[in-house]
């Protein structure tokens, strides 16, 4: 036990005290804040067809309770998901390999500091939700179990559930971080798509995230008191006209046995899930290692065995300086395009060929984000990599980092970005479609600018990571506020601005930069 409490107190130190942890409260208790609109506000968050809640304690309980389920399970995967990972780049693992401790006590200490990561992030959100019954719903009777129990049967359990999925995904594709990013992409449709706030075809207990059953008994509430058959209950930033909308006074929800066996039941299967990664669990195995020191062995007999000719110095060409960047935006390419198994190229192949073949629209507002965000490690390395393979003692001190070494990072990024868009760049050219063409090219910009602004400031990849999965996630649900690269929105001013907020990123991202070099 002392050996757990020890696991979960370090991992949770260690994430907590980082930048990305930081901001990513700094974030929850805005989202937090607007997920209870205020009296008059243009916008709701949870909607029963054209009714909304009045804010009292079991609608805001209710109300936030779904929206963090949502949240946290969009950017937990993302938050957690290398624990396992760290202990074998620093050594822990191998040293924890060592001791008695089982793979199932471990994985177990894993999933219990990445549920407590989160739940920290959740407690920021009700604290949250809180304040504002007292600040916007103090003229109604504060019911506090309507008020915490959404939160103890939906977002406690779904936290524990994408915990354990981390640690699954570690263990199962540790190797492959690419695929982890990419298999929790298309995850999250399916889970939102099985949660089925939308419809009543689909039986509460298969919903994951515990929120379906919530919504529908506030349907049911509506139905009830305003005689009406709801079917659409909508989750959210939803915008409407405020003539159209018509308010209610909720009283709660009705905690059925069947409910409450559910999320146990979906527990339990998190538990299987754990100890079937327990059995997959190499318990850092040194095999890799073992096979770097045969190559390294191999090395030197083929040295030994074909000695190297007397090296002439007079005869080696004349060494001349170089001060131009070509050199270093090819190498930059090479490595971005190296990044990653071989095989994913296929991948890339198959959405590059559908950028030339779908509907134009389909094309541009799905399979590019999409395509783009497959490519998510290569973007998060572009910034990041000196330090991660501690290698910027070496660039911070070459000739001109900021002007050679970090604008060729840049470049490089952009052309790849390009690069991947380039089918449907021509076919918007082809017709004559310009100015799309260039806000495409002004979105890989935008990509690159996040990526290096993120990896400089942070010095790791974490947070561009969750952003811009929330980002590609809002763009593919045609979400037109979160577009950057010109799939919702058309002109010149619309393409300045992202050019814009792109500029401002870079010139943040030199600035930091030159601090840091200045300063190491």
């Amino acid at each position: 036990m002392t050996s757990l409490k020890s696991i979960i107190r370090a991992d949770y130190l260690q994430r907590t005290r980082s930048y990305a942890f930081l901001i990513t409260l700094l974030v929850s208790v805005c989202m937090a804040y607007s997920f209870v609109p205020p009296a008059g506000a243009s916008y709701s968050t949870l909607r029963i067809g054209n009714y909304v809640g009045e804010n009292n304690a079991a609608w805001i309980g209710h109300s936030t309770a779904i929206m963090a389920s949502t949240f946290l399970w969009l950017i937990g995967f993302y938050l957690v998901n290398d624990g396992i990972k760290k202990d074998k780049e620093t050594g822990v693992g191998q040293i924890i390999a060592t001791t008695s401790i089982s793979n199932l006590k471990y994985l177990l200490a894993k999933t219990l500091s990445n549920f407590v990561v989160l739940l920290t992030i959740a407690v920021i959100i009700l604290l949250m939700a809180f304040s504002l019954v007292i600040l916007r719903g103090r003229h109604y009777q504060f019911d506090i179990l309507q008020f915490l129990l959404p939160y103890f049967f939906a977002t406690v359990p779904t936290i524990f559930i994408v915990s354990v999925v981390a640690v699954f995904a570690e263990v199962v594709l540790g190797r492959y971080v690419m695929l982890q990013n990419v298999a929790f992409f298309f995850l999250f449709p399916v889970i939102i798509g099985i949660q089925g706030l939308d419809s009543n075809q689909h039986p509460f207990w298969l919903d994951v995230l515990g929120t379906k059953y919530l919504s529908d008994e506030m349907a049911g509430f509506v139905s009830t008191h305003f005689h009406e058959s709801i079917k659409t209950v909508s989750a959210g930033f939803i915008f409407s006209k405020k003539n159209s909308t018509q308010h209610f006074l909720f009283t709660g929800t009705y905690w059925s046995a069947v409910y409450i066996l559910s999320r146990l039941l979906w527990v339990s299967v998190a538990f299987l899930l754990l100890y079937i990664s327990s059995r997959l669990f190499n318990r850092f195995d040194v095999k890799e290692i073992v096979a770097t020191k045969k190559k390294n062995t191999n090395a030197v007999e083929l040295a030994t065995n074909h000695p190297l000719k007397d090296i002439q110095v007079t005869q080696l060409p004349v060494a001349s300086s170089a001060y131009g960047i070509w050199p270093f935006v090819k190498t930059e390419l090479l490595m971005l395009i190296r990044t990653g198994p071989k095989w994913f190229w296929l991948i890339n192949a198959g959405g590059f060929i559908a950028l030339i073949f779908t509907p134009l629209t389909i094309a541009h507002q799905i399979v590019l984000p999409v395509l783009w965000f497959l490519q998510i490690n290569r973007w998060a390395d572009i910034a990041t990599k000196e330090k991660y393979n501690n290698t910027h003692y070496f660039t911070y001190a070459a000739y001109k980092p900021l002007q050679r070494l970090l604008t060729s990072q840049i470049i490089a990024g952009v052309l790849l970005a390009i690069a991947f868009a380039l089918p449907l760049i021509l076919r918007y050219l082809i017709n004559g479609d310009y100015g799309t063409a260039i806000s495409i090219i002004s979105g890989a910009l935008c990509i690159i600018a996040l990526s290096v602004f993120t990896g400089v400031l942070l010095g790791g990849k974490r947070f561009f990571e969750i952003a811009f999965f929330i980002l590609t996630y809002l763009n593919v649900s045609a979400i037109p506020v979160f577009d950057y690269f010109g799939a919702f929105h058309y002109g010149i001013t619309y393409t300045i601005i992202i050019i814009a907020i792109s500029s401002t990123l870079l010139f943040g991202a030199f600035v930091f930069r030159s601090y840091e070099i200045r300063n190491q």
